[in-house]
C-alpha cells in the first residue's frame, strides 16, 4: 500500500516506522518533503 505526501503528492512507499496502536489500529509513518506523516489503518 502506498500514501501519498501531503505537500507534493508523491507516493511514498517506504515507512519509516510501522506499529499497532491497541487491537483495531495500526499506524504508518513516512517522511518525504523533510516532513513526516501518519497513515492510520482499520484492522
Amino acid at each position: 500500500m502506498m500514501a501519498k505526501c501531503p505537500n507534493c503528492g508523491a507516493e511514498v512507499s517506504t515507512p519509516l516506522k510501522e506499529w499497532d496502536l491497541g487491537k483495531k489500529l495500526h499506524i504508518k509513518m513516512y517522511e518525504h518533503c523533510g516532513k513526516k506523516f501518519r497513515e492510520y489503518i482499520k484492522k
